[in-house]
């Protein structure tokens, strides 16, 4: 109940139109009701003309439409029509008013997800699977949907056309009335049990269908190496065994199904036995006639589904809440995109100050700006659920417009410090400050604004070369584009292509090659402007020239941008201000490329292993 009356928030914005909605679909009841009564009333009109006529059909037929009798039928059949226009006219409309709410507020959610499933952190991504990010947004939703569709509506339909047809009934015959309710009871308590199992199964079915999802997502991302491998036949086999335990737990859901349909026809078919029996008897005895009979079987289908959804609504209220369950607990992981509220407060950019009173209420949260430099203090960082620290002990001091250069060999710690910088992740212990604010008091998307990030992947959409560009900076104009590609040494091969900037690229970018792919990348982050710039290896697909012609313009281009290099061709860092050598987390050596040369230390043996393996390469 506590997360049905959570869902009962998303009426305020549209309980109007709920309102509406209930109101007419009671109204089409009303109306619906009148159409057993009016046969009723033309068989028993018929039954009373004709016990009062002792003549051949013809007769009879020509004394009906002649008399005052026949006026009668005739206006009872143009009510009966009426009735049944206007009911299927308000049933539309409720379904309109009703069901497109509940799309709307559907489309509000599923939104609402969308841009908070964006704003989490990476931390979030690295312990759930695809599959089940996909589901919570798409089949959870669906199902927090039938509470504000399917089930609201059937909840007023039940109420309201029992309400009134039990009424009714009554008031005719009391006895026939509980004869033809009955087996209703019986009806409800299969309903609910099959709905049960129906509710259990589809969660089965729910979760092999994430597990399937999430395998198809990951073979076809990784297609080139699974080809590369020939293992067609091992991903298709793997695939075949979550499919065929998918197909099990569908055609059990199925066979239930198929038995529910009979079951529910052979408990209507009771109670209009029922009825025919018990009302024959009365009718010989004079209690009712023998359109009250007719009028009765009516009322018994009307209220078979009714009742049938009894059972069906309250699994749809338990799948409902059980899904809006999941999702109110997606939705209470905190964002990343405001400033960590940890009772501290900087005065502003400049002040280097920190404000230590309590509460630090009336402070306002300082803007992202870099005008000075960046430090780390004392920084350790544990990747979650990891036991060894990624990194420890980091001091750094690097001032605008320094170029600085980060190094060691794989596994050292090298993308894990610069994941810190834009709050990819957070330091468990010290702090990084951008011109003396601590970047955790900062509004996440105001510091990522500052820096363009060219990571490892290089992911590209699967769209124009132009929108992958323009993917960094929105509302880029043509000229913007060409010179971010220019500086990025991409904008001669981009040129060379059929289609130029609208060239489309495959998946991942899979049409360019590895070294167009990383240009195209830095293209993006360049277009930004961005005062730090990151790049996280993102050379070492290019050969040495496109590489020398890239440093040279983004030093030309660039002096004033602070940049991040990471890269493992040392001698790609002669030009840099200072280069920092990691090893197991920690700086080890730090200097210009010549100092840590002359030092004869650890960067000093990785650059003459590298000059041997060029050597060697050579031969």
């Amino acid at each position: 109940m506590k997360e049905l009356l959570k869902l009962n928030r998303y009426f305020l914005k549209y309980k109007w139109t709920l309102a509406l909605g209930a109101a007419l679909l009671i109204l089409s009841n009303f109306f619906l009701i009148w159409i057993p009564i009016f046969i009723r009333m033309t068989m028993d009109e018929i039954e009373r003309i004709s016990d009062g006529l002792d003549q051949p059909y013809d007769s009879v037929t020509s004394t009906l439409f002649s008399s005052e009798a026949g006026w009668f039928l005739a206006q009872n059949t143009g009510l009966l029509v009426g009735a049944v226009i206007l009911y299927g006219m308000l049933l539309f409309a409720t379904r309109q008013t009703l069901i497109v709410t509940s799309r709307k507020i559907e489309y509000d959610l599923r939104n609402k997800i969308f841009d908070h499933l964006q704003k989490l952190s990476k931390s979030f991504y690295d312990n759930i699977r695809s599959g089940d990010v996909y589901t919570r947004a798409t089949e959870d939703v669906v199902r927090v949907r039938e509470y504000f569709g399917p089930a609201f509506m059937y909840t007023i339909n039940t109420i309201s056309r029992s309400a009134i047809i039990i009424a009714i009934m009554l008031m005719v015959n009391v006895k026939l009335t509980l004869w033809a309710l009955l087996p209703l009871p019986f009806l409800a308590v299969m309903a609910y049990w099959v709905s049960r199992y129906i509710n259990r199964r589809s969660n089965e079915i729910q979760q092999q269908y994430a597990v399937l999802a999430g395998k198809v997502q990951e073979v076809f991302s990784s297609i080139r190496v699974i080809k590369a491998f020939n293992r067609e036949e091992y991903e298709k086999d793997r695939f075949l065994r979550e499919n065929a335990r998918y197909r099990r737990k569908k055609l059990r859901l199925d066979l239930v199904e198929a038995l529910f349909h009979p079951m529910l026809l052979l408990l209507i078919g009771m109670s209009i036995v029922l009825v025919v029996w018990q009302g024959g008897i009365m009718v010989m005895n004079g209690f009712v006639t023998i359109g009250n009979i007719a009028e009765f079987i009516i009322y018994v289908t009307y209220l078979t589904w009714p009742i049938a959804s009894l059972g069906y609504t309250l699994n749809l209220l338990q799948r409902s809440a059980a899904s809006n369950s999941r999702i109110q607990k997606l939705l209470a992981i905190p964002v990343d995109d405001a400033p960590l509220d940890r009772g501290v407060r900087t005065t502003g950019p400049e002040s280097g100050k920190q404000n230590n009173e309590s509460g630090g209420e009336g402070k306002e949260t300082p803007s992202a700006a870099f005008r000075r430099d960046i430090v780390f203090e004392n920084v350790h960082f544990t990747y979650p659920g990891a036991e060894e620290p990624a990194l420890q002990n980091i001091n750094l001091r690097i001032k605008k417009g320094d170029r600085v250069g980060i190094v060691g060999r794989t596994g050292s710690g090298k993308t894990s410090l610069i994941q810190l910088l834009p709050r990819i992740y957070d330091p468990q212990q010290g702090r990084i400050l951008l011109d003396g604010t601590d970047i955790r008091d900062l509004p996440v998307h105001e510091l990522r604004a500052l820096i363009g990030l060219v990571p490892q992947d290089n992911f590209l959409f699967s769209d124009t070369i132009r929108e992958n560009i323009t993917f960094g900076k929105e509302n880029a104009v043509e000229e913007e584009i060409r010179e971010a590609a220019e500086q990025a040494e991409v904008l001669e091969n981009i040129l060379e292509f059929e289609k130029k900037f609208d060239t489309i690229l495959g998946e991942r970018g899979i049409t360019l090659s590895g070294g167009q792919k990383q240009r195209t990348s830095i293209a993006r982050a360049l277009i930004r402007k961005p005062s730090i710039l990151i790049l996280d290896d993102s050379l070492s697909a290019v050969d040495t020239n496109t590489e020398d012609a890239i440093v040279q313009h983004l030093d030309k281009d660039l002096d004033d941008v602070t940049m991040f290099i990471i890269c493992h061709r040392l001698s790609s860092l002669k030009h840099v201000n200072k280069i920092y050598v990691l090893d197991e987390g920690r700086i080890v050596e730090s200097g210009t490329h010549e100092e840590l040369l002359e030092r004869d230390g650890y960067f000093a043996n990785m650059h003459r292993k590298q000059l041997i393996e060029k050597e060697l390469e050579q031969i």
